[in-house]
């Protein structure tokens, strides 16, 4: 009987260590810090364009979303969206069939979008630091 005793105060002890243990690691999750939400600019409806080819008729659809430094950047955004509307439009005019199908890069494309807003914008700060395609199709 005293066997019987000692075996189940041990696993007593056990699972209110193991109970105590598990309270912990779920309140420890609860103090990860969160992640920074990003500041999103769209430019509105899709992009369509010709690239360079050999055949004229070749063009590219795409969606792009920017993502930006912070919310005033986005007011600044939506103040000069016909300069980044034609700014994408410069940088998708420019891709070859080459780029889009042999060496399709898309962070490669997305970083020129990139520089190509922010130079486009004129600011003294490079207001868009990502360019995310939502839609992208050769034609």
């Amino acid at each position: 009987m005293k066997k019987v005793m000692k075996i189940l105060s041990v696993l007593l002890v056990c699972s209110v260590l193991i109970f105590a243990m598990l309270t912990s690691a779920c309140n420890n999750t609860q103090q990860l810090p969160r992640l920074a939400t990003p500041y999103t600019y769209n430019p509105g409806a899709g992009f369509q364009t010709n690239i360079k080819d050999e055949d004229p008729r070749r063009t590219i659809r795409c969606s792009v979303i920017f993502e930006v430094i912070d919310e005033d950047a986005v007011t600044e955004l939506a103040d000069h969206n016909f300069v980044i509307r034609n700014a994408v439009l410069i940088v998708l005019g420019e891709l070859t069939r080459e780029e889009l199908t042999v060496n399709r890069d898309l962070q490669e494309i997305s970083q020129r979008l990139v520089d190509q807003v922010n130079d486009a914008i004129r600011s003294n700060i490079n207001l868009v630091v990502g360019a995310y395609f939502t839609e992208f199709v050769l034609t």
